[in-house]
């Protein structure tokens, strides 16, 4: 017996290391990767001849060759999800997520019997959910979330009765939510968010006894959704923005387990003396029409850690019941809540965030904090007075947002303490004095903004230390001084902003160094000299805005007011363009708001998030001269560019026709000379275009979408003519060249335009003499050129068919 097992174990180490894995699995792993985009080195394992079973991703059983797991994330580029796969009958797990896979289901994985888990989530893929898939009666898990899938959900998934977590959330699916899941005796997780789905939730969902979480939000439901239509076993339900539902207390009446509750967007009906039977850990009640104060129901979940009210019409105070919770995160933003911060030395000891930004908050702001906090926001609001000269509890900060309020004092040096500052927002109030060159320190710092104050001084050079910085906002104070040429060491820089401020001097040479500035602002200054060239040449404004996302799921919070961004259920994470990495700034894993005004398209607008794709360099209103250099059209990306009240001069480049993405040009108010470029009629975005007040001479381009633009765009240029200057736009193709030296006098174009009248007459009457004569000489001729303008007038005109000649 000893020699038989000792022979079987000498066989199967035989058969694993030496025979490798089986040939028609390997073979069939090689074809599915002949269909994949992948970068250089990540599949380099994968190569015919090998041991599949030791590839990168795959998994093999320990008592036999075959192919049992199949796990790829990440890694891939794209590509054909391929049937070799139904190949490999022994797959027990597949995982291929976060790929870009396109196509649709192939059919034949239901072949593959003995498939436990399928997890595809995060692809391209497409079409509907395939029959096949539900002859899988061992599959627990089917996850075919975040795809374009389209189609209805299948009543047959009914016959996976081992499935215990389905999630189709983030597809196009449409139609109503069979009965037939209600089958589904083992199911644990069930998500449906995210798509079209109508009618309401199934009756037989109440049968669903081991249903643990329950996300169907982000869809179309038209009915009303009944209480007895949910299974008692819930701890996490969410049916956020599905037709304003109202849900009444009463349906809550089974559901004494549940944890997680988000009903956003519905109209939570309940009775001031209403208290349930749960006890929640988190609470999302955005946009559900809830005023009056803030329901006391709540002071009774003991265990509530996170508490979202936000965009509703709540007034009064804060309630001091609140503040003796153990909440970790409230977002109370966008509401009409009043009064001071009044926090007593026990508030909010756990807190990590608290958001009361948009409300009518007043008085000053406290100067002890909780020290777990980490994101403190009270933008605009009423607070007074100045920012404490000591913030104590805030070394864990990462952002702080005081904008919009009416604060007044210094900018305190000692906010540098709160050394893991990532935002820093003190925009739109009343600071004055000088910006604290200890900002330099903040070294996390990514968004730095003190717009619309009364800040003065020169702008400290030791703000090029903080080399995380992605956002500056300078813009609307009192700084004067020279641009220090140290700008150029923040790298990161996207965006640049010190619009309206007294800098002077030439700008630094070394803003060019800046390869990630999509937008700079230097606008309404009194800066002078020529502009610098590789102005002309930031490498994230010459590539076109062709763009590529990756997005991450974002958990089950779901922020949809407040200062992060939220896009279909998946928060943005990177942005390829071309080659180029751009990041966007996370903060705890959201990403923040930067809110940026710009004058756009002739408008002023204040842009919230500021993609890869919003490109603008704005220069206008200082004392910059000299020529526009020639090879300005390498900025191909970019989609404003307003050199405007300046004192430039030279002729407009002909090669800004190659910016195909522009949308606003405006050099108005310089000394523009020669003519406009007859192609520019092909930049077919171009929505602003001013280019008045300048020595522009000739005629204007026609076409595209040059026709579009009124006479105010080109006013001010006197030798300028054609449409919309003239009232007759279609110039005849004899008329004059426009007169170059504007220094002739009225009389002189006076006796000029006799002299032509008098040409053009004589003209006309030599050539009439010679018909005469020509007629007179030859009668015979002449009685065919009349017969033959007699046939041309009756053919054209039939009214003329009465007439002879």
């Amino acid at each position: 017996m000893a020699k038989l097992f000792l022979f079987a174990v000498i066989h199967l180490f035989l058969l694993r290391f030496c025979c490798g894995c089986i040939d028609r699995e390997e073979e069939a792993l090689l074809q599915f990767k002949a269909g994949l985009n992948f970068s250089a080195g990540v599949l380099s394992s994968w190569k015919k001849g090998g041991d599949c079973c030791v590839w990168h991703g795959i998994t093999c059983g320990d008592d036999t060759n075959h192919v049992v797991g199949v796990e790829i994330v990440y890694i891939l580029e794209g590509g054909l999800i391929s049937e070799s796969l139904c190949i490999l009958t022994s797959v027990e797990f597949i995982q291929l997520v976060h790929s870009g896979l396109t196509g649709t289901l192939p059919h034949c994985l239901g072949k593959l019997s003995s498939l436990i888990q399928l997890y595809l989530y995060n692809n391209q893929l497409t079409g509907s959910i395939p029959s096949s898939l539900f002859n899988l009666t061992s599959l627990n898990i089917l996850d075919l979330s975040s795809n374009k899938l389209t189609g209805s959900v299948p009543s047959s998934l009914s016959y996976l009765s081992s499935l215990r977590r389905l999630d189709l959330s983030r597809n196009h699916l449409t139609g109503c939510i069979p009965e037939s899941l209600g089958d589904l005796s083992s199911l644990y997780y069930l998500g449906l968010s995210n798509n079209q789905l109508n009618g309401t939730l199934p009756s037989s969902f109440s049968k669903l006894s081991s249903l643990d979480g329950l996300f169907v939000e982000r869809n179309a439901f038209n009915q009303k959704i009944a209480f007895s239509e949910l299974p008692s076993s819930l701890t996490s339900l969410s049916l956020t923005l599905n037709g304003h539902q109202i849900i009444s207390e009463a349906f809550f009446h089974n559901l004494s387990k549940l944890e997680y509750l988000s009903l956003s967007d519905c109209v939570l009906s309940s009775s001031p003396t209403w208290f349930p039977s749960f006890q929640l850990k988190s609470l999302l009640l955005i946009s559900c029409k809830m005023d009056g104060q803030i329901p006391l129901w709540i002071s009774t979940q003991f265990l509530l850690e996170e508490l979202q009210l936000a965009n509703n019409s709540l007034v009064g105070e804060i309630p001091s019941w609140l503040q003796d919770m153990s909440l970790k995160y409230i977002n109370l933003t966008s509401n009409y809540l009043q009064g001071g911060l009044l926090l007593n030395t026990s508030a909010w000891k756990e807190i990590d965030v608290l958001d009361v930004s948009y409300n009518a908050i007043c008085g000053q702001i406290p100067s002890i904090w909780p020290s777990n906090i980490q994101e403190l926001l009270l933008n605009n609001n009423l607070l007074t007075g100045n920012i404490p000269q000591r913030l104590q509890g805030c070394s864990s900060l990462h952002i702080l947002n005081l904008a919009n309020n009416h604060l007044n004092g210094i900018i305190p040096p000692s906010l540098a303490n709160c050394s893991e500052l990532q935002v820093l927002n003190l925009g739109d109030n009343d600071l004055r004095g000088i910006l604290p060159s200890e900002i330099g320190k903040l070294s996390q710092l990514q968004s730095l903004v003190i717009k619309n104050n009364i800040v003065s001084g020169s702008f400290p050079p030791s703000i090029s230390n903080c080399t995380e910085l992605i956002f500056l906002d300078i813009g609307k104070n009192l700084l004067k001084g020279q641009i220090p040429k140290s700008i150029g060491n923040i790298s990161t820089l996207r965006v640049l902003a010190m619009t309206k401020n007294n800098f002077e001097g030439t700008i630094p040479s070394e803003i060019a160094h800046l390869k990630r500035l999509q937008i700079l602002d230097l606008s309404s200054n009194s800066l002078s000299g020529l502009i610098p060239c590789g102005i002309f040449s930031l490498q994230a404004i010459l590539v076109e805005p062709l763009l590529e996302l990756t997005m991450i799921p974002k958990g089950l919070y779901d922020l949809q007011v407040g200062n992060y961004m939220n896009v279909n259920g998946y928060m943005y994470k990177d942005m390829n363009v071309n080659g180029y990495m751009y990041k966007y700034m996370y903060v705890n894993g959201y990403m923040y708001k930067y809110g940026l005004n710009m004058v756009s398209k002739g408008r002023n607008v204040n842009y919230t998030y500021i993609f890869p794709t919003m490109t603008s360099i704005d220069l206008s209103d200082n004392q910059l001269n000299g020529d526009l250099p020639s090879d300005l059209g390498k900025l191909k990306g970019l989609k404003l560019l307003n050199l405007s009240m300046n004192n430039l001069n030279g002729t407009i480049p002909n090669s800004i026709v190659l910016m195909s993405w522009l949308e606003t040009l405006d050099l108005s108010t310089n000394y523009f000379s020669g003519q406009i470029p007859s192609d520019f009629g092909s930049l077919n975005y171009l929505e602003a275009f001013n280019v008045s007040n300048n020595h522009l001479s000739g005629s204007i381009p026609q076409g595209g979408q040059m026709e579009t633009f009124t006479k105010s765009s080109y006013l001010g240029n006197p030798n300028l003519w054609g449409c919309p200057l003239q009232k007759k736009c279609s110039w005849p193709e004899f008329a004059p060249a426009p007169l170059v030296s504007t220094s002739i006098n009225e009389e002189e174009q006076s006796k000029a335009s006799i002299l032509y009248e008098i040409g053009v007459g004589l003209s006309y009457g030599a050539g009439f003499a010679v018909v005469v004569v020509f007629i007179v000489l030859k009668r015979n001729l002449g009685h065919r050129y009349f017969k033959g303008v007699d046939f041309v007038l009756k053919f054209f005109f039939p009214h003329f068919r009465n007439l002879t000649l």
